[in-house]
């Protein structure tokens, strides 16, 4: 009697700690949110308190999770985002109490619920991966593994790198459930080397877990165990005291194919620690069968014996009939290995009443069950007959229908083709020709292009260098009265000398880099800036990108430079030019000087201007003119609108 009261007072002991440890000191950071939530103020501080408390799920209790997110619940506007999150965790309840059926029928109403806020496809996202979870826990794998790729498709289109893994983590699992190891490995592989990221293998650290219970049933141990290792690392880095006292017991259960019992036994009686502080009855009850069982085989009956009375205590309380069966085998055992075979007999008729008793009652409803199908079969098998008469009274329609389409299509493919074979012949033709009419246009352009530059160079050039040749010997020969003259003839020549080489310069190239132009204009800018010696002149360049341009447009950017710096030599009274050019995504090319500046309309009229617009409407470039007050006049051409 004193032993039954110890027993008694052990259990009580055992409940009063499991219902306070699902309110205090479950870890650090459920603890660390408890206490935030008693401090903050407003409502919207509360609601996002209580859904960082719900994402620990798998650190809380049945009824604790329950009761913050209902509270959430009341503390979130309908149908908004945080609404349907918390809505979303209520499925965990179910759950954790076994009522996956429940589960899964509160989820598709929450799917329809959600379908009409297309907004929210990240939190339907969520909501497809618990359906596939409870529908593994329901037993309806190929249904889960349906939903798993509806998920993993959604996910790789909204790029959802978390979702992707979680898609793979329910593929493994309705696999390892089904016994098909191989393709299990595969999926949750997948899903391990999906990311290097630390935080998101932490938040899927089920993919290691069931990826190391693989691999002991294929008996490969020591990867199971490395595996297990790097998963348990991950719960704990993430606290996640469900999924921490998973790993302990698989790896416990991989220690034991390693015949390490001390090990397996010490991550047991961990494993059993930490479903106590979250509190879940469920799973206590079912590690404590483990243990009791390993107890005694490792020779420890005595141990198996009392940790399967508190089990049984616990489960009589849940009223969960099967874990009861299965604690009451364990304590069975345990009196065998202890020798108190009387004990042991009593234990074996007690599981035997037990489960006639289930027997019974499942007989009766499978009873019932079966005349159902039985009906439905009946009214199926009629169906069937008559749709069997109906399809061999027709069969020879349909086999003929089936070879004369079979004959049209096979003469229609024919015929497509040969047209495709002669289409493709004609197609390739007219390319050829095509390409070949471009070749020509391209050298006739090129030897037209060469033969301007060569007749510029050797008519008109030596033509402008005799005029220049003359003008100096008139300049020698003449008189005061002539000298005005001879020297507009002088400095026109010279112009002409001057326009024809640049001209040729850029006849004689098919391609021209930004910065052959700016050597060009740089070295024409100092013998210019040389004849005004009050001038001083500074050059940056910033090219990073040697942009090619057409002959015509490196041409016409020349000339509007040029026209840019004479105007500032002669028009602006400046004593400071600054000559900038760039070009890396796009061309700027700046002309600042620091002289009197220009009215804002003097733009809108000259000749020199109208050339300066005309030209760089042509290169499809912007110019632009700026004066400040006291500062000069600045002049940008660029490839993109400048301000």
């Amino acid at each position: 009697m004193g032993k039954i009261n110890k027993i008694l007072l052990i259990v009580f002991v055992l409940l009063v700690v499991t219902k306070v440890s699902s309110l205090f000191g479950q870890t650090r950071q459920l603890d660390s949110l408890k206490l935030k939530y008693k401090q903050v103020a407003t409502s919207k501080e509360k609601r996002l308190v209580v859904l960082k408390i719900c994402e620990h799920f798998n650190s809380l209790s049945a009824d604790s999770l329950q009761y913050y997110v209902r509270l959430g619940l009341d503390l979130s506007e309908k149908n908004s985002a945080e609404y349907f999150r918390f809505k979303n965790f209520y499925c965990y309840y179910y759950l954790k109490n076994s009522k996956a059926t429940e589960s899964n029928l509160y989820l598709d109403t929450l799917l329809n619920e959600i379908s009409v806020h297309k907004s929210f496809e990240s939190i339907r996202l969520e909501i497809l991966y618990n359906k596939a979870i409870s529908l593994i826990h329901d037993n309806l794998y190929k249904v889960a593994m349906d939903t798993a790729l509806n998920l993993l498709k959604a996910s790789e289109k909204m790029k959802d790198s978390l979702s992707v893994m979680k898609s793979y983590s329910a593929l493994g699992l309705a696999n390892m459930e089904l016994e098909n190891e191989v393709e299990a490995i595969n999926w949750l592989s997948k899903g391990t080397r999906y990311t290097q990221n630390e935080v998101l293998l932490s938040n899927v650290n089920s993919l290691f877990l069931n990826l190391a219970s693989c691999y002991k049933v294929r008996e490969k141990y020591d990867t199971a165990l490395l595996v297990i290792n790097k998963g348990l690392m991950y719960t704990q880095k993430l606290e996640n005291l469900t999924n921490e006292a998973n790993a302990l017991n698989i790896r416990a259960g991989i220690y034991s194919k390693m015949k390490r019992m001390d090990l397996a036994q010490k991550d047991l009686e961990d494993a059993l620690v930490i479903r106590k502080k979250v509190g879940d009855t469920h799973y206590m009850v079912a590690d404590m069968g483990v243990l009791s069982f390993f107890y005694t085989f490792n020779n420890q009956p005595l141990k198996g014996i009392d940790i399967a009375q508190q089990g049984i205590v616990l489960a009589q309380q849940t009223g969960n009939i099967y874990k009861l069966i299965y604690l009451k085998k364990g304590l069975a055992n345990a009196y065998q290995g202890a020798k108190q075979y009387e004990k042991a007999y009593d234990m074996a008729f007690d599981i035997m009443q037990m489960k006639d008793s289930l027997y019974e009652h499942n007989t009766e409803k499978a009873i019932a069950e079966l005349e159902a199908k039985y009906e439905l079969k009946k009214k199926e098998n009629i169906i069937i007959l008559q749709e069997n008469k109906l399809i061999r009274s027709r069969y020879t329609l349909y086999v003929a229908l089936i070879l004369l389409g079979l004959g049209t299509i096979l003469a229609y493919l024919i015929y497509r083709n040969y047209k495709h074979i002669q289409q493709g012949k004609m197609e390739k033709a007219l390319a050829e020709e095509k390409i070949n009419s471009i070749k020509a246009i391209q050298q006739a352009e090129e030897k037209e292009r060469k033969r301007i530059a060569a007749d510029l160079h050797d008519n008109l050039g030596s033509y402008a260098a005799a005029i220049s040749s003359n003008v100096r010997y008139l300049k020698e020969m003449s008189d005061d009265k002539s000298e005005s003259i001879v020297a507009q003839l002088d400095e026109n020549a010279k112009g002409i000398v001057t326009q024809l080489s640049d001209s040729i310069w850029v006849l004689k190239n098919e391609q021209l880099s930004i910065t052959k132009l700016a050597d060009r204009f740089k070295a024409w800018a100092q013998r210019i800036i040389q004849n005004y010696p009050h001038v001083k002149y500074f050059y940056e360049e910033d090219i990073s990108n040697d942009i090619e341009l057409t002959p015509a447009k490196i041409l016409n950017i020349f000339l509007i430079l040029k026209e840019c710096l004479n105007n500032s030599l002669k028009h602006s009274n400046c004593n400071e030019i600054k000559i900038y050019f760039s070009s890396n995504d796009n061309i700027v090319i700046r002309i600042e000087d620091n002289g009197k500046g220009f009215e804002s309309n003097i733009v809108n009229r000259g000749n020199g201007i109208e050339n300066i617009k005309y030209r760089a409407k042509e290169c499809n470039l912007q110019v632009n003119w700026l004066t400040l007050k006291d500062k000069g006049t600045q002049v940008t051409l660029s490839s993109t609108t400048t301000n």
